[in-house]
């Protein structure tokens, strides 16, 4: 049996409770910030929805068409089967994953970074091999090389900085 789907608090309501298909960035903000009680920038509600409708481009749950401010998005087949046979996300699910979906983005960005900084070491590693081998190349290589150390300072310490908060949230959220 397959397993179901985990769609956010967001997305569940704008998605599945609100129907919406063949949407534009533009309308699925607004109908999100007419739902929630707070202000919040149209910009970074732009932005928070957009990042998820990414997301679930990436999982194949939501099709595109067209493109700039043309672009369309639409449920794809595996996404509306999946919601109906699950009924996905009732509404206790709903608010004990609210908060838990607004820091997910983080645990994306330092999985990123940690991506990005294996890379980076690796060619930093690829960089001393060569220069050992061929030691004439080392003039032209060093430029590169102190750019690739100083990017991976960057890198980690935005690794750092996210795991940090991203332990120091889940030490709230299991103490509640």
């Amino acid at each position: 049996m397959k397993r179901p789907i985990k769609v956010s608090a967001l997305m569940h309501k704008l998605l599945i409770e609100k129907g919406m298909d063949g949407f534009s960035v533009i309308e699925i903000r607004d109908a999100f910030l007419s739902l929630i009680e707070e202000e919040i920038d149209p910009i970074e509600a732009r932005k928070k929805v957009y990042r998820q409708i990414l997301h679930f481009e990436k999982k194949q749950w939501l099709v595109s068409e067209g493109s700039g401010r043309d672009k369309r998005y639409f449920q794809s087949e595996k996404f509306k089967l999946q919601s109906q046979l699950n009924g996905t996300n009732k509404e206790s699910d709903i608010e004990q994953k609210n908060t838990a979906s607004d820091y997910s983005v983080l645990v994306m960005e330092r999985n990123e970074y940690a991506g990005e900084l294996e890379v980076t070491l690796n060619e930093i590693d690829e960089c001393r091999s060569i220069i050992s081998r061929f030691p004439d190349l080392e003039k032209e290589l060093a430029p590169f090389q102190k750019e690739l150390k100083d990017r991976s300072t960057s890198l980690l310490g935005k690794l750092n900085v996210l795991t940090h908060v991203i332990k120091v949230l889940s030490k709230g959220r299991s103490s509640c």
